[in-house]
């Protein structure tokens, strides 16, 4: 008994010692694994909790810590903790509260990075290779040059600028004025729209640097007095700075009234745009009507109730602060941040076999700060996070770059943030219906966005019917008036102008004179009768031509006696030769085809053949009388009617041309003719042909003489102390047509250009202007009209030139040698046709004939006797008659002297 009883004592003893082993090695590997993830790590925030935006951001982090707690997917028990760092009243405190945060073993940092201490920040958590949040509307472009641990939870300057540049080629505003704080942040984001308005063909004019410690009332100042510079054009002012700079600058502008200027517009970037929420009475009454552009966020159902928890812990906690309807932009950034880091942290945890976060102490830098050993690791896994969250898809490049491809574009009305478009993927959405934007003026209306055009017109215009200027320099009028306002109706914007006379100090306007006005910037643009050249082509630009011109001479013609034998000039020798040979091979078918069927066409041949000559040369002057009895004869008849029409007409119309040329018969044939002889020249004062006249056709400058009025084209001609006029087509057709037939143009138009409205080099209303003047140009009725207006219809053609359009005015056989081949290959197949059927008759009659031999008529037939005639009696003899007999009293000869009645015409009479 007692060896039973000890032998179960030890049995137990072994049962309780394997029963301990294993609850203790039970409790080591729960003690073990619980220790592979700390109890709680945590999170630092650089906040500035004076601020309205510091307050968004705090409530909206700790909205998101407790968030995550209570997602079970989300740490495994791991808590976060929060602990902010304030910011103090100067740059050297906020630096110690910085390295205190580091210093705390946080393993990663939420900072909106709207202090002043910014780069020092991001310095600081390179050093303890800490991962860096940050949202405050600035490039991270900029912070990836100097921290290879930040990541920005707004996109890129890049990215926005091409947004702006859509927004801005939307109303063809193609220069723009930039304010920009003066650092690099700002500088990279001056840059960045540089790149975007290349494409567009838009540029940025001015550019105006500013920062808090520059920026006051003088220097504001200075920089309201540049940006209504008469020669700064552009009225379309880009911000680009912090929101606390933007601030100071909107209550400058509303202070000097710049900001509701007629034609004035503001825009703002997503620096300025994404802080709008901040409740700021004074901020929101400055900016009406200012339009900026920020990441597109969508109102889902998630996003209103976190801004609804936002709101109700924000009056709970400050119940005497303002707040906005919702968390805001800067909220949701740091919202979205804390869940990031959470996913990153469980990632990090669970693809690890880390049982605690390492931190050592380093003294390599000043700051002295702990060195997060899981940072590198812990910035990667953030990296590669991708979710919706609720500022919408959240995906990272590899550098921690937010991928952002679309944007808002946001309009301050009242105090209302509205959203009146988007872009997205290059592609600008604006102005839904009952959401159009409301400019700074008030209006729905779009700014032009540049100051009144400044257009110069010329004084004392020779010929007033171009240009004219009335009551004291305040009514403009004439053809290039027109055509230039019916231009600007054309522009797809409206564009303010204001006409102003150029005053040079001559009678009559000097072209060169006004292009140099125009080179300086005295004017915007001219509008004058001033031609395009390519000397002047080098200091402004021109649009499309409206009207063409081109160089011309005028003489005085002197009317002649004429030289008795006009009526054969319009042909030549071979053309005449070769009409009479037509009218003799027409009368010569016209009998072959007719003979022996056509009365007319009766008696000896040489009667018959006149008869033909007659009929075929008569029809030339009037209509034939005679009757064609063939089908041939009658389709000869057509095609020599159809040729003698031609002939007719054009015959006609070269002789009335003779005859106007022989009275217009000046010396000054051509600009040949002119260079060799000695005769005074007359030219427009002012313009570019007394240059041309000199310089290319080497004209003594003595025979030159000036012309500065209207008279001056006709006076001087009429007594002869002038030879010829040198013009441009406009002119010399304005003094024609009140001088038909005293003045004419000889030789052909040369050195062909155009009139043009010009403007500033590089200026950007060229290329609509241009656009807008093809219009016009193409669509004739609409300029006639104009063109009818001033110079009456077809006022340009309504004289004859002297040289009959520069050719002698006949016309020779090569002119109408189509006609005569067509006209003869008809006539040849006409021939065939008869010489074909005279065959087939032939073919006829001698089968006939066969018959009749072979089956000979019963004399007992008296109806055939009757038809056969004098046929009847051979018949009834005892010899049969000969083929040629038959051919004898069927078709007698027409040439005999005998009164032989044909048998056709016999059976008419005997019916």
């Amino acid at each position: 008994a007692l060896h039973y009883s000890s032998a179960m004592i030890a049995t137990g003893y072994e049962l309780w010692s394997s029963a301990m082993r294993n609850l203790i090695l039970f409790l080591l590997l729960y003690v073990g694994l619980s220790g592979a993830r700390p109890q709680e790590v945590t999170v630092g925030g650089v906040l500035d909790l004076g601020s309205y935006q510091g307050k968004q951001s705090d409530i909206a982090i700790k909205l998101a810590i407790q968030d995550v707690h209570n997602d079970p997917t989300l740490l495994n028990g791991t808590r976060l903790q929060f602990q902010t760092t304030e910011m103090g009243s100067t740059a050297l405190i906020n630096a110690g509260n910085v390295v205190k945060l580091f210093r705390e073993n946080v393993i990663s940092v939420v900072a909106p990075m709207t202090t002043d201490i910014s780069n020092f920040v991001s310095f600081v958590a390179d050093s303890a290779q800490v991962p860096l949040f940050t949202f405050a509307g600035n490039d991270p472009s900029m912070y990836m040059k100097h921290s290879a641990y930040s990541i920005q939870m707004i996109g890129r300057d890049a990215v926005q600028m091409k947004a702006i540049a859509s927004l801005l080629t939307r109303y063809y505003w193609r220069e723009v004025v930039v304010i920009f704080q003066d650092d690099e942040l700002g500088l990279s984001g001056i840059l960045a729209l540089n790149n975007a308005l290349q494409p567009f063909s838009a540029r940025i004019v001015q550019k105006f640097p500013v920062s808090h410690d520059s920026f006051n009332n003088s220097s504001w100042t200075e920089i309201l007095k540049r940006l209504e510079d008469d020669k700064t054009r552009s009225r379309v002012f880009l911000l680009h700075t912090s929101y606390g700079l933007a601030r100071t600058i909107f209550l400058e502008a509303e202070h000097s009234g710049i900001l509701k200027k007629q034609g004035f517009v503001w825009i703002v970037t997503e620096w300025v745009a994404s802080s709008l929420d901040v409740p700021d009475d004074a901020i929101m009454d400055s900016m009406q009507g200012v339009i900026g552009v920020r990441r597109n966020i969508p109102h889902t159902p998630l996003f209103q109730n976190i801004s609804t928890r936002w709101k109700d812990k924000l009056m709970s906690l400050y119940p005497n602060v303002t707040h906005s309807e919702n968390i805001g932009i800067v909220g949701a950034y740091a919202y979205d941040s804390i869940w990031i880091i959470a996913k990153a942290i469980d990632a990090l945890f669970r693809d690890s076999n880390l049982t605690e976060l390492g931190f050592k102490s380093s003294g390599k830098y000043s700051t002295d700060v702990n060195i997060f050993q899981e940072g590198n690791a812990l910035f990667q896994k953030a990296a590669e996070n991708s979710f919706e969250g609720i500022t919408g898809k959240i995906t990272f490049s590899k550098t921690g770059l937010l991928e952002v491809d679309s944007y808002d574009i946001v309009n301050v009305v009242k105090r209302e943030i509205r959203v009146v478009g988007s872009w997205s993927k290059e592609r600008l959405s604006l102005a839904r219906k009952g959401l159009e934007i409301i400019w700074p003026n008030g209006y729905s209306i779009p700014p032009s966005g540049s100051r009144k055009l400044l257009v110069g017109v010329p004084p004392h215009a020779v010929f007033a019917k171009f240009v004219n200027i009335t009551d004291d320099n305040k009514n403009f009028s004439g053809f290039c008036i027109d055509v230039f306002q019916r231009a600007l109706e054309k522009l797809p914007y409206h564009l303010d102008y204001d006409f102003q006379v150029s005053v040079n100090g001559n009678e009559n306007p000097d072209y060169n004179d006004l292009v140099e006005q125009v080179a300086n910037k005295t004017f915007d643009a001219v509008v004058a009768d001033i031609t395009i050249l390519a000397d002047r082509v080098a200091k402004v630009d021109f649009t499309q031509p409206y009207t063409d011109t081109g160089l011309v001479i005028m003489v005085r013609v002197k009317k002649n006696k004429s030289s008795g034998w006009p009526f054969l000039e319009p042909f030549t020798l071979s053309m005449w030769l070769t009409t009479a040979a037509f009218v003799v091979l027409t009368a010569a078918i016209f009998w072959l085809l007719e003979r022996g069927e056509n009365d007319a066409l009766t008696g000896k041949t040489v009667k018959q053949m006149e008869t033909s000559l007659w009929f075929s040369f008569t029809t030339i002057v009037f209509a034939h009388r005679e009757k064609v009895m063939t089908s041939l004869g009658k389709l000869i008849l057509i095609i020599w009617l159809f040729v003698v029409l031609i002939l007719n007409s054009s015959y006609t119309a070269s002789l009335a041309s003779i005859l106007t040329v022989q009275q217009l018969s000046p010396t000054i044939r051509d600009i040949e003719t002119l260079r060799s002889s000695n005769v005074a020249v007359g030219h427009l004062t002012g313009s570019f042909v007394e240059a041309y006249l000199t310089d290319e056709l080497k004209i003594d400058k003595s025979r030159l003489v000036s012309l500065v009025k209207p008279e001056d084209y006709v006076i001087p001609l009429r007594n002869g102390s002038i030879g010829a006029i040198v013009d441009e087509t406009p002119y010399i057709h304005m003094v024609m047509s009140k001088h038909c037939g005293e003045f004419a143009t000889v030789g052909r138009a040369f050195y062909r250009g155009g009139f043009g409205f010009l403007f500033a080099k590089g200026s950007p209303v060229v290329g609509e202007m241009t656009s807008a003047v093809l219009n016009l140009t193409q669509n004739r009725t609409e300029l006639e009209e104009i063109r009818s207006k001033w110079f009456g219809p077809q006022s340009s053609s309504s004289c004859v030139d002297a040289d009959g359009g520069g050719g002698s005015g006949q016309l020779s056989l090569r002119t109408f040698w189509g006609l005569f081949v067509i006209t003869t290959t008809i006539y040849c197949l006409f021939i065939t046709a008869y010489a074909g059927l005279k065959f087939y008759k032939s073919r006829q009659i001698n089968t006939r004939v066969q018959d009749v031999q072979s089956n000979p008529i019963p004399p007992a037939t008296p109806l055939v006797a009757i038809e056969l005639g004098p046929l009847n009696s051979n018949l009834s003899s005892s010899s049969p008659p000969s083929p040629q007999y038959f051919s004898s009293q069927l078709y007698p000869n027409p040439h005999s002297d005998t009164n032989m009645v044909h048998p056709r015409r016999r059976r008419a009479r005997s019916a």
